[in-house]
């Protein structure tokens, strides 16, 4: 019999290539971590950033997942974002103030891009 795994907070997953902070994360099919699209999947997202083709760069980043709060970059082509608005994955792991996949809801309004968010209904599979 084995024992159930029971975790609480993030968890570290390996970059499969540069993941930059901020972003949101899918897993690749070796269960290492690359920029989502903004169709899904999206497994969580980074709060700091790796790169394990790099010796001066971690190879590990936190994946956080819903509920939990983080400051996610928002796209260059988004609108601001309200607090208390519906956060979508855009491409390249960023988020905007549209989208098909609701990652999350706006704690604050948008600023210097980036938007506090809290994050729900994640992992979020296509």
């Amino acid at each position: 019999m084995s024992n159930p795994i029971y975790r609480l907070g993030p968890i570290s997953k390996t970059a499969a290539a540069r993941v930059e902070k901020g972003r949101l994360v899918a897993l690749d099919t070796n269960g290492e971590i690359v920029h989502a699209g903004a169709e899904g999947p999206v497994f969580g997202g980074v709060s700091d950033f790796a790169d394990k083709s790099s010796v001066l760069a971690p190879d590990n980043a936190a994946v956080h997942y819903g509920p939990s709060v983080i400051a996610l970059s928002v796209a260059e082509s988004a609108g601001d974002i309200a607090a208390g608005a519906a956060v979508f994955a855009a491409a390249d792991g960023e988020v905007a103030d549209t989208g098909t996949v609701q990652v999350g809801i706006a704690v604050s309004v948008s600023a210097n891009g980036l938007v506090e968010t809290v994050l729900n209904n994640l992992p979020f599979a296509v």
